[in-house]
Order: structure tokens, then C-alpha cells, then sequence
């Protein structure tokens, strides 16, 4: 049985804490947007409720961007960018992004049966294509845990700076736009 309408709605908002998008930034508007493009559904539907920009160019136009779409913005560089964006985050879990990447679509489901059926593990969104996911795949399995793009976990690993675990690889990809 599928729930649908008000019903849906009120489920979802009981069972789940709310998702905020850390997106590290580098300057580029254009990767930037194209990352908005696929968030801004997942937030009209109210599974995605905040984002937080990281920027560690300082650049101009992304300010304005984040500020157009309602963003928190901030400037940081290197290694304490995820931690400072998590510190702004309003929400319990996070998805961390680069500009530029674009979650396939279904993503936000994908992510939302994740977070009911295995809250207690980090997930992670695969970049899509070969090069690019045996790369993350050797960094997950045989590197340290490390905070990078495409995972889904809690606020508090991204403050502690660890993941505590491997994250599980997610039935969904991610593809890079041009920036």
C-alpha cells in the first residue's frame, strides 16, 4: 500500500529527522547550481530542509546563489569545511556534496529508506562511473573513514570528525556536471 497526500506528509515528518545538504563549494556558480537543480525537489517535498554552503574560494556569485536559494553560506578552507558546515547545519543527519555533483534521480528515496531501515550505519551515494567509483570504493575499504562527498550520516559523526564505520554503498549514483 502506497501513502500518498496529507498522510504521507505527516509520516514522513514523524518518522525521520530532517536532512541538510553540506555542499563544498570551489567557486563555481554553474557546479553549484547544477547540484540546487536536484536538491530543490527534495525540499518542496520536505525531505531535504536546509543547506549549508561551504566556500572555499570566497567567491562572489556563490554567496549570492546560497543567498537567492536560502543557503546558509560560509567561508572556509581545507579539512575543517565539512565540520564548520555541519556546525551550521539545522538538521540531525547531513549529505555531503561537492558543487557539481547530481544525484541521480529517486535519490531522496533512496536516502529516505536508508535512513528507516539502517539508521545506525553512514550511507554513501557513489559517484557514477568506473574510474570514479573504484577510486571512492578503495578509499572507503581500504583507507581511513574519512568524511567525503556522497555520504548521508549523522550531524554529530561530521562534528566528531569520523564515521565510526564503513558506509553502506546506496542503490543510487551520482554524476558530475561540468562547473
Amino acid at each position: 500500500m502506497q501513502v500518498t497526500g496529507l498522510r504521507h506528509v505527516a509520516l514522513r515528518h514523524m518518522a525521520l529527522p530532517m536532512l541538510t545538504a553540506v555542499i563544498w563549494a570551489d567557486g563555481s556558480a554553474n557546479a553549484l547550481a547544477a547540484t540546487f537543480s536536484v536538491l530543490i525537489p527534495a525540499v518542496a517535498d520536505g525531505f531535504l530542509g536546509h543547506a549549508v554552503v561551504v566556500d572555499a574560494a570566497g567567491a562572489s556569485e556563490v554567496e549570492r546563489l546560497a543567498d537567492a536559494t536560502g543557503a546558509s553560506y560560509l567561508r572556509a578552507g581545507g579539512a575543517a569545511g565539512w565540520h564548520l558546515g555541519a556546525g551550521q547545519a539545522r538538521g540531525d543527519w547531513l549529505i555531503l556534496l561537492n558543487a557539481g555533483d547530481v544525484p541521480q534521480a529517486h535519490w531522496a528515496q533512496i536516502v529516505d529508506r536508508h535512513l528507516m531501515l539502517s539508521p545506525e550505519t553512514p550511507g554513501l551515494i557513489p559517484l557514477r562511473g568506473v574510474a570514479g567509483s573504484l577510486r571512492e570504493r578503495a578509499a572507503v575499504s581500504f583507507g581511513p573513514h574519512r568524511l567525503r562527498a556522497g555520504l548521508v550520516l549523522p550531524k554529530s559523526a561530521v562534528l566528531a570528525g569520523r564515521l565510526g564505520g564503513a558506509p553502506r554503498r546506496l542503490s543510487v549514483r551520482r554524476e558530475r556536471a561540468a562547473g
